[in-house]
């Protein structure tokens, strides 16, 4: 599933593709998309409209119509945005097709339909109404210390807990503990810990936004490209342990991601 740093680059590619272009007609194709919205309701919003601003929180992204209308959209599993050149052939899993007057246009494209399309009153109103935690990416070290600091549970389901921080995802989480040294199923962690792990997450996601959230590019000392059942650890050669934790499948060190003895 896309996380942060692939949604932060569909926000880039909307803001350089899509925006200031008067929309001709929305065609919903699968109502699947659609959440808290009818197909006409969504069509009619966006037909002779422009897109202002692209804009993102979290895994979600939101396209500013004017004040009071934003277009919202989840990528899901298997989503992804096309801005197809005029006369360009529609894949068959595209859900909902924007149509530009310049002859362009834009497709979410999602084989499996776990993504989501609505439209809100603004980014906040949404959020505040889904509940969506701040972005990880906004969060203060105070701020997530006091979500984190005391809360019971493991710390891998945390950590993937939208309502608690937004963006990160089941890859990112990994990478961000064991850059940290903690092992997933880690439950109570000192004040020490959390800020290191607060600095991975922030140092994890900043360097999968500089390459471009391609994951082959991320340096060999980091866990993704060594994430597979026959995968090392690069920091100390060491079998990857490969378990269910929070119903997701987790990657870790057995050696410098132990359990701490309380």
């Amino acid at each position: 599933m896309p996380e942060l740093p692939e949604v932060e680059m569909a926000r880039r590619y909307l803001a350089a593709t899509s925006l200031h272009q008067t929309i001709r007609k929305a065609e919903v194709k699968d109502e699947r998309i659609l959440a808290k919205v009818s197909a006409k309701e969504l069509e009619e919003a966006l037909a002779g409209k422009q897109f202002d601003c692209a804009m993102r929180h979290g895994k979600r992204l939101f396209l500013k119509i004017n004040e009071t209308l934003y277009l919202t959209l989840h990528l899901g599993l298997t989503g992804r945005l096309i801005y197809l050149e005029s006369g360009a052939e529609v894949s068959s899993h595209t859900r909902l097709l924007i149509s530009f007057e310049n002859d362009r246009s834009l497709a979410f494209d999602d084989p499996r339909i776990f993504g989501e399309v609505s439209l809100a009153k603004s980014p906040q109103a949404f959020l505040t109404e889904r509940k969506v935690g701040p972005d990880a990416l906004q969060l203060a070290l105070d701020g997530f210390l006091k979500i984190m600091n005391g809360r019971r549970g493991l710390i891998k389901p945390r950590l993937l807990n939208q309502r608690l921080i937004a963006g990160l995802g089941n890859l990112y989480a990994d990478e961000a503990l064991f850059q940290a040294g903690i092992c997933p199923r880690a439950r109570s962690l000192t004040i020490g810990q959390l800020t290191t792990l607060f600095s991975s997450i922030q140092e994890v996601l900043k360097t999968a936004l500089a390459t471009h959230a391609e994951l082959e590019k991320l340096p060999d000392s980091y866990l993704l490209p060594h994430r597979h059942p026959k995968g090392r650890c690069p920091r100390d050669g060491a079998n990857l342990s490969r378990e269910k934790i929070g119903g997701r499948t987790s990657y870790y060190c057995p050696e410098h991601q132990k359990m701490k003895k309380s």
